[in-house]
């Protein structure tokens, strides 16, 4: 089985740029996933785990490390109208894998246990996908409207049904999934991670939110 991790990355951010570069506890914000991956490889080394950069820059390549393998992709993909599932169509095209892994620098605190846990699980249970997410249990609306509770019944916070927030530590999902044109089918699970792991950079407040964490 073989299983490929895709670290998508772009370099000409709009809302933070240069984000990829940026210092995050004395590092630059890229190289907290290239450690993370690359431990999230040895921790595996019972399976069959591939590390891809995709980047469209190749001067880039000079930054990773030898586990992590650079692929160039066409900058026709660093358009801002980009969607993430043409990133990924346009990767799969390139690496055949029975299981692909979509994970982002944005994420720097994920932890490796969390990957390999949740990859675990699929597996164990045949799921064709599993995505980390935040769990909420507050009083949400949407568009005006309450999601989880009505408002004619308010109920305690520990009474509430839960919302589930994506983040964007990982996606795991199967050949066939993908294949399809998602990351997420229907045989899936939830992988519920801690605030500190769900921790998502993409704005100049994110990273003054993140640099006041330590390890």
């Amino acid at each position: 089985m073989k299983i490929s991790v895709l670290l998508p990355i772009k370099l000409n951010n709009q809302r933070l740029p240069d984000k990829s570069f940026i210092e995050l506890q004395g590092q630059p914000l890229y190289e907290h996933t290239f450690k993370r991956l690359v431990n999230f490889q040895k921790a595996n080394k019972d399976k069959d785990v591939n590390l891809y950069c995709y980047c469209s820059d190749a001067d880039f390549e000079e930054n990773l490390p030898p586990e992590i393998d650079f692929i160039q992709r066409s900058p026709y993909l660093d358009r801002p109208t980009t969607l993430i599932q043409e990133v990924i169509d346009n990767f799969a095209k390139l690496v055949k894998s029975d299981i692909y892994i979509l994970t982002h620098i944005t994420s720097p605190f994920l932890s490796v246990d969390s990957m390999t846990t949740a990859l675990n699980i699929m597996i164990r249970d045949k799921l064709d996908s599993i995505l980390s997410v935040r769990k909420i249990s507050n009083f949400c609306d949407y568009d005006g409207k309450p999601v989880n509770y009505d408002k004619s019944k308010v109920l305690p916070t520990q009474q509430l049904q839960s919302v589930f927030e994506h983040t964007n530590g990982f996606f795991m999902f199967n050949d066939k999934t993908c294949k399809e044109g998602n990351r997420i089918g229907n045989n899936f699970k939830y992988y519920v991670v801690n605030d500190y792991e769900s921790v998502d950079i993409d704005t100049f407040a994110d990273i003054e939110f993140a640099r006041k964490f330590r390890y």
